[in-house]
């Protein structure tokens, strides 16, 4: 995990390029950068013209500290904006029942992630795994965090570039990193998680590159994407963390509920986060989501308490529906 390696320097970015479906908007590129349990993240943000941006119009995802403020205020309520037609109320109490651990290995560690979220699990596709094996041996060899490479540069390579345009990238500083903590980095930043856990992406390519000074990695999350399967799903909102779930870090992690990518944003009324039995805990909370994503992140303003049971509720409408959601979540030492 990034916040157990106070001595290393990592850069997160991700950014999903090529068009596979148009996008409704333009689309923001994102890089961040903050400084938590001695981690230090460097940002910078920029915002393409519309119409005229190399990224495409395909969903990208975003690279949101957790560390940073999302906006609005504790308790946000915002006034709706649809009119109500349902009431569906959702109580999901917590069950004090620990999921498996999470495996070392990518794939496990991505599926288990998904399976803590109650999203279908993903498979590995050689090729995929090879691009992105490619591009992160790029990205280390020519110290480059990058979406486009370089053919000028050594290890450039039409495969390695289309792991570049349709994924999650990653570089730490140091050899000690471990895939895992690539997995668990991307899990901790709002917009890498949105990707990771969309649930009907039935495949995922991943690559690992590590040398003495740096190590890299490449998820590509978006080659096999169906989004034409979306209406489909019975499944939405996702959220994370999940109901039940036991081992949430005890850090500032951002809590997200999210919906189909190319539909319409959801309408909060009010949040509420409390660690039981019944400290209120401040947050911010917004719906303007990274990259165009649809869906909710509520931002604690402090870490959670470790081993405390976290207690969420989110009340808003989506598409014209009324939702309120009440679940509970166990954070770890």
């Amino acid at each position: 995990m990034l916040y157990r390696l106070p001595a290393i320097t990592i850069i997160l970015l991700a950014a999903l390029l090529t068009a596979l479906m148009p996008s409704p908007s333009s689309l923001a590129r994102v890089s961040f950068s903050m400084i938590a349990s001695g981690a230090r993240f460097a940002e910078t943000d920029s915002e393409t013209n519309p119409g005229t941006t190399a990224l495409g119009s395909s969903p990208q995802p975003d690279a949101l500290p957790i560390d940073v403020a999302t906006g609005g205020a504790s308790g946000l309520v915002v006034a709706p904006t649809e009119a109500v037609q349902a009431q569906v109320t959702v109580f999901l109490p917590l069950i004090a029942r620990p999921l498996p651990l999470l495996p070392d290995d990518w794939l496990g560690r991505v599926n288990g992630y998904r399976a803590r979220a109650g999203v279908p699990p993903v498979t590995a596709d050689a090729t995929l795994n090879d691009n992105c094996f490619q591009h992160a041996r790029y990205m280390a060899e020519n110290n480059d965090l990058t979406h486009n490479q370089n053919p000028s540069l050594p290890y450039a390579s039409p495969a390695g570039q289309i792991c570049a345009q349709k994924g999650n990238v990653w570089m730490g500083w140091g050899s000690a990193w471990q895939p895992r903590d690539a997995i668990d980095g991307w899990m901790g930043s709002v917009g890498h998680r949105l990707w990771l856990l969309y649930p009907t992406t039935p495949t995922f390519g991943f690559g690992f590159y590590r040398q003495s000074q740096r190590s890299a990695a490449a998820l590509d999350v978006l080659s096999r994407a169906r989004f034409g399967d979306d209406a489909r799903y019975p499944g939405w909102p996702v959220r994370y963390p999940a109901p039940d779930q036991q081992d949430v870090p005890a850090t500032r992690y951002p809590i997200t509920l999210q919906w189909p990518y190319f539909d319409q944003k959801p309408v909060v009324t009010g949040t509420s986060l409390r660690a039981l039995p019944g400290t209120d805990l401040e947050h911010t909370a917004t719906t303007d989501l990274p990259v165009n994503h649809k869906g909710i992140v509520i931002t604690p303003n402090q870490a959670f308490p470790p081993n405390a049971t976290i207690e969420v509720t989110v009340t808003g409408s989506y598409k014209g529906q009324a939702f309120s959601f009440t679940w509970q979540f166990r954070t770890g030492d």
